[in-house]
């Protein structure tokens, strides 16, 4: 069985072991290709495994014996599933892998946004302190979030595992899914206009499909309080990046923590990064060594089941 892997360098820059996947046998690596040379890689290939390359019925249909896909990630939107179920292609992603460090980059942005540690350190590095009149010297706001009410879009397991977290820090936790479970553990269930209307922070956890694209937008926004943080951490189009940007240019809301956008890399013509009440991570809360090794060892195991005819993590 032919084993293609696309977009390597996306998942390791030498510091992981793939190690796992080269076990699997006739193993081919690639790092991210233009669509024809995809199309050539993959033209005999078995299984195809992918982070964001695009997977199009072209490539599909190109792919004669293909018979499996899989990812590098838990989103899926870069595959065209409905055709490959026509073709009978498995099609498996991975998730939970990268809960905890998602969860980890949704404070961390948070406690950056709301301690301003990063501009205390370059004012120390500066030698400010040193001529400070007093011991301590606060010329940036500091908020705390214990009392603060964090809304959670989307209860998947990052959305639990963020949800728990807050609790930890004496929050408040309004919850909003489409797929409500039986209880919420770390928080109540709202329903969208709640959300949005009540929350301190807004994080966003769901996938982006056709009832989550750019559901933050120019109303939902104006439903907000204008002190709001949103955090996105789950797919840069579930925000219109031309609304929050108007948004926070005129203050509508406090700020955005986003580790996402639509278009990644960011292109040139990219404002909001030009804003100082938004702050933009280049989508690394899944990037952690310890996180990256933990998804090649599942995509291994994907393979293997799928191989083995007891496929797991299948995209329905």
């Amino acid at each position: 069985m032919k084993i293609v892997f696309l977009d390597i360098n996306t998942v390791t820059n030498g510091d992981i072991d793939l190690t796992p996947l080269k076990n699997l046998g006739n193993t081919f690596f690639y790092d991210i290709l233009c669509k024809n040379d995809i199309l050539n890689v993959t033209k005999d290939a078995d299984c195809i495994i992918c982070n964001k390359s695009i997977i199009d019925t072209e490539i599909i249909d190109n792919a004669i014996n293909l018979k499996y896909i899989g990812l590098f990630a838990t989103g899926y939107n870069n595959i065209d599933i409905d055709y490959a179920k026509q073709k009978n292609i498995c099609v498996c992603n991975v998730a939970n892998y990268s809960t905890t460090a998602v969860s980890q980059l949704v404070f961390s942005l948070i406690s950056l946004f709301e301690s301003n540690v990063d501009k205390y350190i370059a004012s120390v590095k500066r030698g400010e302190w040193i001529t400070s009149p007093t011991f301590s010297y606060f010329p940036y706001p500091i908020t705390e979030l214990c009392g603060k009410t964090m809304g959670i879009f989307g209860y998947g397991n990052i959305g639990k595992t963020t949800a728990k977290i807050a609790c930890a820090y004496g929050m408040n936790v309004l919850i909003c899914t489409r797929t409500q479970s039986s209880g919420a553990n770390y928080g109540k269930f709202v329903d969208f206009a709640t959300l949005l209307a009540e929350s301190d922070y807004i994080s966003l956890h769901c996938p982006l499909n056709e009832h989550t694209k750019e559901i933050i937008n120019k109303k939902s926004i104006s439903q907000m309080k204008n002190d709001c943080v949103i955090i996105n951490t789950s797919r840069g189009g579930v925000i219109n990046e031309t609304d929050l940007y108007n948004a926070l240019k005129s203050k509508q809301i406090r700020g955005a923590c986003l580790d996402v956008l639509a278009n990644e890399p960011m292109l040139p013509t990219q404002k909001l990064h030009t804003l100082d009440n938004c702050y933009i991570t280049p989508h690394i809360a899944w990037a952690g060594k310890e996180t990256r090794q933990r998804l090649i060892n599942i995509v291994a195991d994907n393979i293997i089941l799928f191989i083995n005819g007891n496929p797991k993590n299948i995209v329905e």
